[in-house]
């Protein structure tokens, strides 16, 4: 709703990020659904009442490791498009693929980011009582370095135009490959109009 009251570019990228980023947690609920349907129907429980404990931390971690093997298969794309000598038809054909993940992987690193690094409790007056060699082997400073670097205001803007212009930009990239039309069709019929 907020998305047809006040469209702007925000309300995209949430929306583009909240895509790319519930359907393992969809998945989960399906497959938790069946499991407790098949314990009522094959064994007589109860269903009824919540017994399963708080799932928010499970939903946390799916959606935290599922960013995370987004953003590593989008750089192992580009490692394997580079590293496998492709013919020039195969970097052809390849590289729309890479650019597609990449997008999608600019979508979940600011939720990805967030959710490793908001229980740091690093500071920067630890920082300050640490050697060098103490700070490169430190979680927390790693993690507040991190932080940092991607969860600043600059880079969120950044990505904030960028990420969400490969909707805008692909009814121009078709002409550039066809791979770009089969990808935002699949897209198209993926979302569906209610996104």
């Amino acid at each position: 709703a907020n998305e047809i009251a006040f469209l702007s570019m925000d309300n995209i990228w949430r929306a583009n990020q909240l895509f790319f980023m519930v359907g393992p947690i969809q998945g989960f609920s399906v497959f938790t659904g069946t499991k407790n349907f098949l314990s009522y129907l094959l064994y007589g429980q109860d269903i009824g009442g919540w017994a399963g404990g708080d799932l928010t931390q499970v939903s946390i971690a799916i959606v935290k490791y599922w960013t995370t093997t987004l953003i590593i298969s989008a750089i192992g794309c580009w490692v394997y498009l580079f590293a496998s000598n492709p013919t020039p038809t195969e970097y052809q054909s390849r590289r729309p693929g890479c650019i597609i993940f990449t997008f999608i992987a600019m979508d979940v690193l600011h939720p990805c980011v967030y959710l490793w690094t908001v229980s740091n409790k690093f500071s920067a007056e630890d920082a300050k009582k640490m050697t060098c060699v103490q700070k490169l082997t430190s979680v927390g400073w790693w993690k507040s370095c991190l932080a940092t670097a991607i969860l600043n205001e600059t880079l969120t803007n950044i990505f904030r135009y960028v990420a969400p212009a490969y909707n805008f930009m692909l009814p121009i990239l078709v002409f550039y490959n066809a791979t770009f039309g089969v990808s935002g069709g699949f897209t198209l019929v993926a979302v569906g109009a209610g996104h």
